[in-house]
């Protein structure tokens, strides 16, 4: 029976994982035959409409008057504005919501079967709008919707939340009627803080699809892109290790990032900071010879794309993330620990996907399985 979904996830903005995963979820329950539509749960602004017009009057003249060149105020619609139009073309999106209080009532008139939760970090509590909207808080008990999480990431092993956060949401999470996590590590927070020992492991929604399901967003020929990097947090290490592999495997580098970010700004010019086409990213991970990321899901399209590779562990973000996948997939000697050094048979070996693609196929299925029978 054709249902009407709501899928409620992180905002999307600048992160390709972030944005890219929202995609993948809609198109599998689309593609069982459900209508779905992504919740857009934007920030608060605790303050009152004439404080904030305020507010943005004084930042628009400061960006176009006092300080046009400062990468500060640089206006965030055309640093996104490619990101923005993927979003526009290919994903179903509410208008904004920055309230519970407008969450409850776009809930009310909507008239959803289900809502689900997922995927990319959506219970870390500092990445969040609202940790507790995305425990259904603005539902109640007496909603008949069903709520599931899917894929539901705490971006880490480590349990970030306040006392009275974990008391809130251990209460909350009890309505849900199917939980799913990410990470191994997500199964063990879900049972020692949240009190619900029934939750079970399933992939990343991006691994719901194939490349050849990518390939066609892409809608470029292919070319060989050499060594194809995707770095959130450039460092000396890291760009010292990837010059060294770039020699080693006599490969040009490639990437598709912004040249500058507003988090390290160094160019008073706002082209620096535009991100480039999402269509880009996946086409780097498509054509290149090889990859090196230090990101969750760079390595997720890695192994969709059956590159050979190697993932910079991301201590600060959280490193479960890729224990567990790369542990379930049997490639756990892709990741790196320690930048000074490189293994060359790393560089010079291809993983066995002959073993990882029946792995990951099963996996697929048994997760495709789950929102199946909890739809």
């Amino acid at each position: 029976m054709k249902q009407k979904i709501a899928i409620l996830t992180q905002p999307l903005r600048h992160n390709y994982g972030g944005i890219i995963q929202n995609y993948a979820l809609q198109r599998v329950l689309e593609d069982f035959g459900h209508e779905t539509i992504t919740i857009s749960r934007e920030y608060d602004n605790p303050h009152s409409e004439i404080k904030v017009l305020a507010s943005k009057l004084k930042s628009f003249l400061i960006r176009k008057v006092f300080q046009p060149n400062n990468p500060r105020y640089f206006d965030s619609s055309r640093i996104l504005v490619n990101n923005k139009a993927f979003i526009k073309k290919n994903i179903n999106l509410s208008f904004n919501i920055k309230s519970t209080a407008a969450l409850k009532n776009y809930f009310d008139r909507e008239n959803f079967t289900a809502v689900v939760v997922g995927s990319d970090q959506v219970w870390r509590p500092k990445y969040s709008p609202n940790i507790f909207n995305f425990y259904l808080d603005f539902l109640g008990k007496s909603s008949k919707l069903k709520k599931i999480a899917y894929a539901a990431s705490f971006g880490t092993e480590e349990w970030e939340y306040s006392y009275s956060q974990t008391n809130i949401c251990s209460e909350l999470v009890q309505q849900f009627d199917a939980i799913s996590v990410r990470e191994d590590s997500g199964i063990n927070l879900c049972s020692q803080h949240l009190n619900r020992k029934d939750a079970v492991l399933v992939l990343d929604p991006t691994l719901l699809l194939n490349a050849e399901d990518y390939s066609q967003l892409i809608q470029q020929p292919k070319k060989k892109l050499g060594l194809f990097t995707y770095v959130l947090d450039e460092s000396e290490e890291k760009l010292t290790l990837i010059d060294r592999c770039a020699k080693q495997l006599n490969l040009e580098v490639a990437k598709n990032q912004s040249k500058y970010t507003k988090r390290n700004p160094k160019s008073n010019n706002i082209e620096d900071y535009i991100k480039p086409p999402i269509e880009g990213w996946l086409q780097g991970f498509r054509d290149a010879e090889f990859v090196i990321t230090d990101s969750f899901h760079g390595t997720v399209f890695s192994i969709i794309n059956n590159k050979p590779f190697i993932s910079l562990v991301n201590r600060e973000r959280g490193a479960s993330r890729f224990q567990s996948i790369l542990k379930k997939l049997g490639l756990e000697e892709r990741l790196i620990y320690d930048f000074t050094e490189i293994n060359l048979e790393l560089l010079y070996s291809q993983p066995n996907y002959a073993e990882v693609v029946p792995k990951l196929d099963r996996l697929r299925k048994e997760s495709k399985d789950f929102l199946l029978k909890n739809l």
